[in-house]
């Protein structure tokens, strides 16, 4: 097994040093130990943190986000009202799209490079002590929980008002299961994803989702799915926890442009209130309504006010997430077929007076084909661009060449690339003013775009 401590001792010396050993670390498993029993030790090693008091449990507000689609975009509508409300937030996301830092954020400020490092060490040496009880003996924290802690600890420093944590993937045993101060449960829509962590049908993979759950605690989450629903309702009466239900017909959209969706959310302060959210994005009224109900279950309507709750929509901002990069270049960070299809459903209000063209790739657990298969029966694009990405789990050139046959028969024309930023560049340098582009299929694609386009201005 490789000595995590000797590496932190050895290398761990300045903030480039800790993104490093964080990137060097296992995403899922750094050792053969169930996950049960990994997820006991990091809870272990949180309580140990907090009778250290490096990571303090404040009578605060505290959300948690689990579910397949849409968390981060709860997440950012969250921490938009809040700021409205003038209420310094603390937010922790997954995953980043060109800096590690984006996944810790307080007063809307990513951390600093400097607290990065004094959090990280602060855990580093924490854990030093703490593997000196025989029984942790082969507990090594795996990447985001390295990611979760030096969160905690930096949160319990900047003291917010409220802190918002999205959980990695599950959530049973997911490391920010391990709070013990929730104000709220929130569960997005639930898919097809990580089946070989989660489970292989829509019941496994929300019971791991619902695991988020815990005593008298209130849940929020949506009726997409009878499978998964029942599974949440189920797992709320056990724990005593009311549920909040946000159907779809509770938030209907009344107005669509390709600037704007105006929708009637059914407010249990307001009634039938009128709010809007910026971009054409159709997905949003959905997690817009799951961030209005959260709140809905944390204040009072003195401070959540009618006026909160517009401004706080209308100025939320999540970069990756049908992020309008120029007038006619989108990038949408849509990875599985849930995600594919709900942004489809969005694409044909963008006001498109061309053609539209999409820059497509994905990672090779992501279900690619079915991605694939919708776009392609869509009918949507006049040519889409298929190109691998420069990560080791990428979908290779000639899968990419052989799952291209669904569009055979179809009117969309298909362009294999052999990489991904001379993809971009060439796909745009053919498109006119009126056409649209969207990039998609994989949240690594758009990172990976993003940090390119940056480095070009």
């Amino acid at each position: 097994m490789i000595d995590y401590l000797t590496d932190i001792k050895n290398r761990v010396n300045s903030y480039e040093d800790a993104v490093s050993f964080i990137q060097s670390i296992p995403r899922f498993s750094a050792s053969n130990i169930l996950p049960e029993d990994r997820f006991k030790m990091t809870s272990d090693l949180y309580e140990y943190l907090k009778k250290r008091g490096l990571i303090e449990e404040r009578d605060i507000r505290v959300f948690h986000i689990a579910g397949t689609n849409g968390k981060g975009s709860v997440c950012a509508f969250l921490h938009s009202m809040h700021k409205t409300m003038g209420l310094k937030t603390g937010v922790f996301t997954s995953p980043h799209l060109t800096d590690i830092r984006e996944r810790i954020v307080a007063d809307d400020e990513m951390i600093s490079k400097e607290d990065f490092y004094e959090s990280f060490m602060t855990v580093a040496s924490a854990y030093e002590e703490f593997k000196k009880n025989g029984k942790y003996a082969d507990y090594v924290p795996v990447y985001f929980d390295w990611l979760f802690f030096t969160a905690a600890v930096y949160f319990s420093r900047v003291k917010p008002d409220a802190i918002i944590w999205e959980t990695g993937l599950g959530g049973s045993l997911d490391s920010t299961n391990v709070i013990g101060n929730k104000s709220v449960a929130v569960i997005t829509e639930i898919g097809m994803d990580h089946m070989e962590i989660l489970g292989n049908d829509i019941e496994s993979i929300a019971a791991q989702k619902a695991g988020i759950i815990t005593s008298a605690v209130p849940v929020v989450t949506v009726d997409k799915t009878e499978a998964a629903l029942d599974v949440i309702k189920h797992r709320a009466e056990e724990f005593k926890a009311s549920l909040t239900v946000v159907p779809d017909h509770e938030h209907t959209a009344k107005k669509v442009t390709d600037k704007r969706i105006d929708f009637s959310y059914k407010s249990r302060y307001y009634n039938n209130a009128t709010l809007a959210v910026v971009g054409h994005a159709a997905y949003q009224t959905e997690n817009a309504s799951l961030a209005l109900a959260a709140m809905e279950c944390v204040y009072p309507k003195e401070m959540l006010t009618l006026d909160v709750m517009r401004k706080g929509l209308l100025s939320m901002k999540w970069a990756g997430r049908m992020e309008k990069i120029e007038d006619n270049v989108f990038f949408d960070g849509a990875h599985n077929f849930d995600g594919i299809d709900a942004l489809l459903e969005s694409v044909g209000y963008d006001g498109c007076r061309g053609r539209r063209y999409m820059l497509f790739s994905a990672v090779s657990d992501k279900q690619a084909d079915l991605m694939l298969e919708s776009i392609a029966s869509s009918g949507l694009f006049y040519e889409v661009g298929l190109t691998p990405i420069h990560n080791d789990r990428s979908v290779d050139k000639d899968t990419l060449r052989k799952l291209s046959a669904v569009f055979d028969g179809s009117d969309t024309a298909v362009v294999i690339y052999d990489e991904l930023t001379s993809a971009y560049d060439a796909v745009k340098e053919g498109i006119t003013k009126e056409d649209v582009l969207y990039v998609c299929g994989s949240l690594y694609l758009v990172g990976e775009l993003k940090a390119y386009i940056d480095k070009k201005r």
